[in-house]
């Protein structure tokens, strides 16, 4: 009888162990898939505005458009792959970067996402004081989901 109750001790500790694990793996987050607007005035003034394109198999990209005080534009597209893990939104361009960087996200409205910065490895801005805004404008392309993150 003890035996019994050894066993079915370790099977049910065990089953706690795999899904405290399957909760901390990295998934999609269906909600965040598609074209997203979003912008970003920093404090020298400079307007950062972009077109995100989240797909299903957890890759991006991004068209960005930096306006400074003077009126001069810059323009650059990034790629890389994003999840979410622990409850944050994480965003890695590759090959660039070494960490991703990684968001706090909530849902205000039904078709905008809220961002707050939470760690970073290289962006300028201080975390916690990079926050944003970005609202869907389009639904994204099917795509595979077979692929792992």
């Amino acid at each position: 009888m003890r035996l019994f109750f050894c066993t079915l001790l370790v099977i049910s500790l065990s089953g706690c162990k795999a899904i405290t694990a399957a909760d901390q793996r990295p998934f999609i987050d269906v909600k965040l898939i598609g074209v997203w607007k979003g912008e970003y005035t920093e404090q020298s003034g400079m307007i950062k505005s972009w077109t995100q394109t989240r797909n299903a198999d957890g890759t991006y990209t991004i068209a960005f458009s930096f306006t400074e005080m003077d009126g001069m534009t810059k323009s650059f597209t990034e790629s890389g792959r994003w999840w979410v893990q622990d409850g944050l939104f994480h965003e890695i361009a590759l090959p660039d970067m070494r960490q991703p960087d990684k968001y706090q996200y909530s849902f205000k409205e039904r078709e905008c996402v809220h961002f707050v910065l939470v760690e970073s490895d290289g962006l300028a801005e201080e975390t916690d004081s990079y926050v944003f805004n970005e609202c869907l404008v389009a639904d994204s392309s099917p795509a595979s989901m077979g692929e792992a993150i």
